[in-house]
């Protein structure tokens, strides 16, 4: 008996996109019917790293802001939307936050990131673990807005 063993990997295509003032704004890369992106500011920061398929982010979408780092994991979509559970830790690995957010589907990846909406419960922690404030949002339209909020302790 023989066995022949091969691989059969697609290339993957990069293509890099670039403001007007020459920094990049995308780095992405086409691998099989999935896009891969990174997003920087126009000052060259990496603000997203995410995957994108069928007009919506994908697995997990990592956000990068002023050296903290954040994520959030794709939960769920239906026909026009998806939605994640965003979650930010302190430096320590505590949570410091958890919030659910809706955003709109589309084939323009920055118009998809700018649909965000809270929805549900988001919860803030203190360093220390204990929760200072929790808030229920609805979202009525395309407008999210505070339906319930407690307030447990100062910061």
């Amino acid at each position: 008996m023989i066995f022949f063993l091969f691989s059969c990997k697609k290339e993957e295509k990069q293509e890099k996109i670039f403001y007007d003032n020459g920094k990049i704004k995308y780095v992405r890369v086409f691998d099989n019917d999935i896009l891969k992106f990174n997003r920087y500011d126009r000052e060259g920061n990496l603000m997203f790293v995410g995957k994108f398929k069928d007009n919506q982010l994908i697995d997990t979408l990592f956000i990068y802001d002023n050296g903290f780092e954040y994520f959030e994991k794709i939960d769920s979509s239906d026909n026009k939307y998806f939605y994640t559970t965003f979650i930010s830790r302190y430096s320590t690995g505590k949570l410091s936050e958890i919030s659910r957010l809706r955003y709109r589907k589309g084939v323009e990846i920055d118009s998809i990131l700018g649909s965000s909406l809270l929805f549900g419960k988001e919860t803030n922690y203190k360093p220390n673990g204990e929760i200072v404030r929790e808030r229920t949002y609805k979202i009525t339209g395309d407008v999210s807005k505070v339906i319930d909020e407690k307030n447990y302790d100062s910061w």
